[in-house]
């Protein structure tokens, strides 16, 4: 009676330590998966889908968290602001502070007009996206006429807009980020999974040690 005590309370012991080796396992995917999130954007300036009635000097976009500088110059990162014709209305680089990326701008008439910009999040990856917003010229502000291509800003050309269609960069940046992202949470997931294996396999052995001898003839 009391051997088969003692084996019920190695099992529930082993059965404890397995517990915990799950749980540590689950706690060492909580990192890789928070590391494979990418910058945000969390306001801006026009808002997106509003309307705009007073003059602008420059548009601003506020992300979760800070936006890489790999240039030094803000080149690494493309701001572009095209009104209703596919004019580009920005006079400037962009510049980068912190989690704010703004761009001088110069608008032209009334309109519809699209931000799209293309930056380098914390993470390494680059991202990409777009908002709108609805320009009502003051009568006071001058209509600027625009420009075919946006301002040539460090090494990359004016011609060679990586953010001008939306979709080349959406696709280009997105799949290096998804296929980085992948690969660290698969090997992530690998070791939980090795880690979980090895505690059934821990338990297995326990209770098949300590599983009740067979009653003597």
């Amino acid at each position: 009676m009391r051997g088969s005590r003692t084996r019920v309370g190695l099992a529930r012991r082993a059965l404890a330590a397995a517990g915990l080796v799950v749980a540590a396992g689950a706690l060492a995917l909580l990192p890789a998966a928070g590391a494979s999130a990418h910058d945000y954007l969390v306001s801006s300036n026009p808002k997106a889908d509003s309307t705009q009635s007073t003059a602008l000097s420059k548009v601003v976009l506020t992300f979760d968290d800070r936006v890489l500088d790999l240039s030094g110059d803000g080149s690494s990162n493309v701001v572009e602001v095209t009104g209703p014709a596919g004019k580009h209305f920005e006079t400037g680089c962009p510049t980068i502070a912190d989690t704010d990326v703004s761009v001088p701008v110069d608008l032209g008439d009334s309109g519809r007009y699209t931000v799209r910009w293309q930056i380098v999040s914390a993470d390494g990856h680059t991202v990409s996206s777009s908002i709108v917003f609805r320009y009502d010229r003051p009568s006071s502000a001058t209509a600027a006429s625009g420009a075919d291509a946006r301002p040539a800003c460090g090494d990359q050309a004016s011609s060679g807009s990586s953010a001008g269609d939306g979709s080349s960069a959406t696709g280009s940046g997105d799949s290096e980020a998804g296929s980085s992202s992948s690969s660290g949470l698969g090997v992530a997931l690998g070791v939980g999974g090795g880690i979980i294996a090895v505690a059934v396999v821990a338990v297995v052995i326990v209770l098949v040690r300590n599983r009740p001898a067979p009653p003597a003839a």
